[in-house]
């Protein structure tokens, strides 16, 4: 009797699908189109969040190209404008006939750098009168700077630096300089004199102050 009610138990479990009208085959059938569904969105969201990554990392790489590109276009247009005034200081004195006797310092420019306490300068040297040989020496800038109530001078490059090779200028008729010059931070630039020593002397052959405030 035992036996039979557990088979009577187990077939009313097998079989309870049927009596209650539920399909056993359609639910699994169901459960693996939703396992199947829930594996393709899991697909479809980890390739949206790649795509989605691969855009965010392409659009900073474009931001930068465009920062770098209209810093370029600012710095050429500047370059463009110091060039068109030489060429016009030039232009006069060919004009006019007349070119300073000896060396001279012409259309000395400083100007703030977007980095705080760096400064850019330009200039040009025009040598006049007998040009037998070339010109040969080098340039320094001496900065006034002011600080906590004291005024100081900053040189560039240093007085020893001078004696060391390198940075000679040589030329005959004219040469364009530039270059940029950092303070100490929280100074304010009073002036800059531009002195042109020649070599191997370092005798002072040209000298201009441009006061700044």
């Amino acid at each position: 009797m035992m036996g039979v009610a557990a088979a009577i138990a187990w077939w009313l479990v097998d079989n309870s699908y049927r009596i209650t009208g539920f399909n056993r085959e359609e639910a699994e059938q169901q459960i693996a189109k939703f396992s199947e569904d829930n594996r393709r969105l899991k697909r479809e969201l980890e390739a949206a969040r790649s795509s989605l990554t691969e855009r965010e990392r392409q659009m900073q790489i474009e931001k930068a190209s465009q920062s770098e590109l209209a810093k370029n276009v600012v710095q050429l247009q500047e370059e463009n404008s110091g060039l068109k005034e030489d060429l016009g200081f030039l232009r006069n004195i060919m004009s006019s006939g007349s070119v300073p006797e000896g060396l001279s310092i012409q259309n000395l420019k400083v100007e703030p750098e977007a980095k705080a306490n760096e400064f850019r300068y330009r200039l040009l040297l025009v040598q006049g009168g007998q040009r037998k040989t070339d010109f040969k020496g080098k340039i320094q800038l001496i900065a006034r700077v002011a600080q906590s109530g004291a005024v100081s001078t900053l040189n560039f490059p240093e007085d020893a630096a001078l004696k060391q090779p390198g940075g000679d200028l040589e030329f005959r008729y004219y040469h364009k300089v530039e270059g940029r010059f950092t303070i100490p931070e929280g100074a304010l630039l009073k002036s800059v004199q531009v002195r042109v020593l020649s070599g191997p002397s370092g005798e002072v052959r040209a000298a201009k102050i441009l006061n700044i405030s």
